[in-house]
């Protein structure tokens, strides 16, 4: 598992977690908002770690993950904006479900006419 994490978010994080009596027992989850064709976008959320979940260290941040989220997770980067007070979490090469038509040469995504 690859997750990339700047040291301005592993920080911010790090001061998130610190905040919480349990922060021992939790973990950083990624949830995805949006999937499908477009851009995935992501949220953070701090949580126990759930049965049959798996988790993985970047950074001395503990992330927490189903088997299902395994694939896509991986190589994901997470950033801190200092300006924002925001993360950003974006992923370079997102996985694209099978009903995703790939670009054409001039990046447009166009679906053949069904009959």
């Amino acid at each position: 598992m690859n997750i990339r994490i700047s040291n301005q978010a592993a920080a911010r994080l790090h001061a998130l977690l610190l905040e919480e009596p349990d922060q021992d027992k939790l973990s950083v989850r990624l949830v995805p908002l949006t999937t499908g064709c477009g851009t995935p976008s992501f949220a953070l959320e701090l949580t126990e770690v759930r049965p049959g979940f798996f988790t993985t260290e970047t950074k001395g941040i503990r992330f927490s993950y189903s088997t299902e989220e395994k694939d896509w997770l991986d190589g994901i980067v997470i950033d801190w904006n200092r300006e924002t007070h925001k993360f950003s979490i974006f992923h370079p090469d997102p996985l694209l479900s099978d009903d995703c038509p790939a670009p054409d040469t001039d990046g447009f995504c166009r679906q053949e006419a069904r009959e």
